[in-house]
């Protein structure tokens, strides 16, 4: 009955005690997302629905098993896709739920979807595919070795050669599943970096993809054990991205 309070402070309060319930072991995650499938397009207020969306991805990355992970993440993008398609939600709102069925590809066959949305094939009325919007979905193409992901970037980086862009492309590189590109990414982080905080912390965002377990096994120790010293010797900025 979420929806039938329309005092938006209970909301809040109530869809934060859910989420505290999350975390504390006490809801499954499974029931969670469920229950905010069916809730959160019924939301009004978007800084509320922010959180949920949020939320969701949140419990989808940490916290649903293994087992059901994919399912799951399909599951929340079919949602994200419907209630786009039935154009329900407009203005941020519908930003944030164009966003998160980004966030929430997880296969093959979602991520095509993706390709669709940004070559202009899938359009949802009123909604303008944004650059951070083409970026992400550029990312989603490198990490998951898509057909065409190296000429996706390329082109992302003509169309947007501002600093953002720059660090977007560092992002997308470092998002490769390529043993050498993680090789030679690990060693920068822990080097000369990429000649700024800033570049730095965006090719640190594109490293760890928990589709990527097999690549990535070999840093699980090494990046715990390096993690004391970073916080003993790097400013607060620097170990917070590498955290």
């Amino acid at each position: 009955r979420l929806d039938a309070f329309d005092d938006l402070l209970t909301r809040q309060l109530l869809w934060s005690a859910l989420w505290n319930m999350v975390r504390d072991q006490q809801l499954s995650s499974i029931e969670y997302i469920a229950l905010a499938r069916e809730k959160a397009v019924l939301e009004k207020n978007t800084e509320l629905l922010d959180s949920i969306l949020q939320y969701c991805l949140a419990a989808l990355g940490r916290y649903v098993p293994d087992s059901v992970r994919g399912e799951q993440f399909h599951a929340f993008f079919e949602t994200a896709r419907e209630v786009l398609l039935r154009g329900e939600v407009t203005g941020d709102a519908q930003i944030m739920w164009a966003r998160s069925l980004i966030d929430s590809a997880a296969s093959l066959e979602d991520i095509q979807y993706l390709t669709r949305v940004a070559d202009g094939e899938v359009v949802f009325e009123g909604l303008a595919v944004d650059q951070d919007m083409r970026w992400s979905i550029a990312a989603k193409h490198v990490a998951y070795g898509m057909p065409g992901a190296a000429e996706r970037v390329t082109a992302e980086a003509q169309r947007d050669p501002s600093d953002r862009g720059v660090r977007a492309k560092l992002r997308c590189e470092t998002s490769s599943p390529a043993a050498e590109a993680k090789a030679s990414a690990w060693e920068r982080f822990n080097g000369e970096g990429y000649g700024s905080l800033y570049l730095t912390g965006a090719a640190m965002s594109g490293f760890n993809w928990a589709e990527q377990r097999e690549v990535l096994e070999p840093y699980v120790e090494a990046y715990f054990g390096a993690l004391p010293n970073v916080f003993r010797t790097k400013d607060k900025e620097f170990a917070s991205d590498y955290f």
